[in-house]
């Protein structure tokens, strides 16, 4: 297949690649990869569950990366406390036997950091395990979709394009095909009619996924767009890796066989966690607003929103990212995309970031993402009472009305109705996605916190 011009990107030119002021294009530190060379893994099986306890922490370190830093728009950070999870007794799993909250959190739900927030901004709780500190950026897997909800929502009130209007008029691969005209909403919602996905390759991890899903995404489409690192084609360019359909340069290349594998069912009557939507927001803002998506992200949330620290993309060497996890975020700041929520959009200034209507939609849903939530997915076994709307989870639990981003490894950054209140965890939990999983982080932690909470309000 004939590489792009803009492809051909040699190892030496990577960093001096044009970005804007406050984002860089960095190369891995090749002292990661090594010292996870250790324990048996690489940048190629880095997001292998049985590497989480490895490689979530700071995983920019060994992927090319596109590195946001902060504005001067920093909101501040008062720790008032107000919740000591180690005092916190809940029921164990072995009869008549009490856990704390504390162990339940670190030991059973292999939690790295977490942060607890009231709606003030206010840090009511937070601990950094597992060697990990305020400032670590931590991998926060599917959870990155929510963010480029949030950004797709900014770009859209900022009149680039419509949620209502077709994929197509912003995505040329999609032109003459029956994705056509699908409304870039339906992707927003994952309602798009997407339940096949294309081949992976042999012995692909599929997240655990086997007997649940046909998975969230194919091996190739996360390939295309640095996720797994990139190669020397043997005449000192960089290129993504080879895999189940060969060598593919970039996403564009990796979409044109995506439409010729794949066809939409059933538009908008079933909900399909399927990670092509979520890209299909990416595309759409990366070509409305004519920038790599981590420059745009910069431009319409990361200097608005009152950010803290860095956070990171993987990047291929077009500058592209995986809009559906690519990010790589601080768990502060990590709480603060869900404190955007609960401020009805606006930081910690009072200046609009997204807009009202977006976080109404999330909050409410609808009934279209409502009947279409249980006709395929498993999900609707373990929450019957939810939707999925704008990127976001929003289900009840004892009488609490809680929304959330979710990672397959335990990142989540949830915010209750109620209260305010903000749980934002970073997680490494091995068995990802399932009903442990969910049985731990959502039962077991997210929902007693926000209950504890409640008690003083």
């Amino acid at each position: 297949m004939k590489k792009s011009v803009v492809g051909m990107i040699t190892i030496a030119m990577f960093a001096s690649l044009t970005a804007s002021a406050s984002v860089e294009y960095k190369q891995p530190d090749a002292r990661f990869d090594q010292n996870l060379a250790k324990y048996g893994t690489s940048v190629r099986a880095w997001e292998e569950a049985k590497n989480m306890r490895f490689t979530m922490a700071d995983a920019h370190l060994n992927h090319y990366h596109a590195l946001v830093h902060p504005s001067a728009n920093k909101m501040p950070i008062k720790v008032v406390g107000g919740l000591n999870v180690s005092e916190m007794m809940v029921d164990d799993i072995r009869p008549d036997k009490k856990i704390s909250m504390y162990n339940v959190m670190r030991d059973r739900a292999s939690i790295q950091s977490y942060v607890i927030m009231n709606k003030k901004g206010e840090v009511i709780a937070e601990d950094y395990w597992s060697n990990t500190e305020p400032t670590t950026m931590h991998h926060v897997m599917s959870a990155h979709k929510s963010f480029t909800s949030m950004l797709a929502a900014a770009v859209a009130d900022a009149g680039y394009f419509s949620f209502d209007d077709p994929i197509a008029k912003y995505v040329p691969e999609m032109r003459q095909t029956p994705y056509a005209n699908i409304s870039i909403q339906h992707f927003a919602d994952m309602t798009a009619g997407i339940w096949e996905l294309p081949k992976s390759r042999e012995n692909y991890h599929n997240w655990g996924m086997d007997g649940l899903t046909t998975g969230s995404w194919d091996s190739h489409m996360a390939v295309a767009v640095g996720y797994n690192g990139l190669v020397d084609d043997g005449s000192g360019n960089l290129v993504p890796p080879k895999d189940s359909y060969g060598q593919l340069n970039n996403f564009s290349e990796w979409l044109k066989m995506f439409v010729t594998e794949v066809k939409p069912e059933a538009v908008g009557e079933f909900y399909a966690y399927r990670d092509i939507n979520t890209e299909m927001l990416g595309r759409v803002v990366v070509n409305v607003t004519g920038m790599p998506y981590a420059e745009a992200f910069d431009k319409f949330i990361w200097s608005k929103g009152g950010f803290s620290n860095q956070v990171s993309f993987f990047v291929n060497q077009e500058k592209e990212s995986a809009s559906a996890g690519s990010m790589n975020i601080s768990a502060r700041d990590f709480a603060i995309g869900a404190y955007l929520m609960v401020n009805g959009g606006k930081n910690f200034k009072g200046e609009r970031v997204i807009p009202q209507s977006y976080i109404d939609e999330v909050m409410q849903g609808d009934e279209r993402v409502k009947n279409a939530w249980g006709k395929r997915e498993y999900e609707a076994l373990i929450m019957k009472d939810a939707f999925y709307k704008n990127q976001w989870r929003t289900f009840n639990a004892d009488g609490r009305t809680i929304s959330t981003m979710i990672g397959v490894n335990g990142n989540f950054s949830a915010f209750d109705h109620e209260t305010g209140n903000i749980i934002a965890t970073q997680g490494a939990y091995r068995e990802p996605t399932g009903f442990a999983f969910v049985q731990v982080y959502v039962n077991d932690v997210i929902v007693p916190i926000f209950n504890e909470l409640a008690k003083s309000k």
